[in-house]
């Protein structure tokens, strides 16, 4: 499932355990971009946070774990607590990524049962700066 906002492309796999998307996983999904875009003012563009949720709103119960950077979000829902972090964004690589990529067999104990990727847009030019810039 693919969407954009003003701000985010969102990519998101289904979830494998009801094989629908997850509200609660988009949800949560806004919830870091948000808060990305608040912490903006005060942070550089190498500021990174890592963390995990418990998705309440989710049916099966799952644990969200995230990676978030100012141009970049992934969150890996039902992730295994014992994979590192390195190990899922590889993973990741291989499902959301424009470039080949491979992981070794065994690498994952468990394979998220649904992930999510934001990239953030370029800025847009406001009509105002489009206007000034000679044809």
């Amino acid at each position: 499932m693919i969407w954009k906002t003003h701000t985010h492309e969102f990519t998101a796999t289904l979830c494998q355990k009801t094989g629908k998307p997850c509200p609660a996983l988009a949800q949560l999904a806004r919830a870091i971009t948000q808060a990305m875009a608040a912490a903006q003012p005060v942070t550089t563009n190498e500021f990174e946070m890592d963390g995990s949720s418990q998705l309440s709103h989710c049916g099966e119960g799952c644990t969200a774990r995230f990676r978030a950077s100012p141009a970049r979000i992934r969150v890996y829902c039902g992730a295994n607590a014992e994979d590192s972090a390195e190990t899922l964004e590889d993973y990741a690589d291989m499902m959301f990524g424009a470039d080949f990529a491979i992981l070794p067999a065994g690498a994952l104990t468990t394979a998220p049962c649904a992930m999510l990727e934001a990239q953030a847009l370029a800025p847009r030019p406001s009509q105002e700066t489009a206007q000034q810039i000679p044809a």
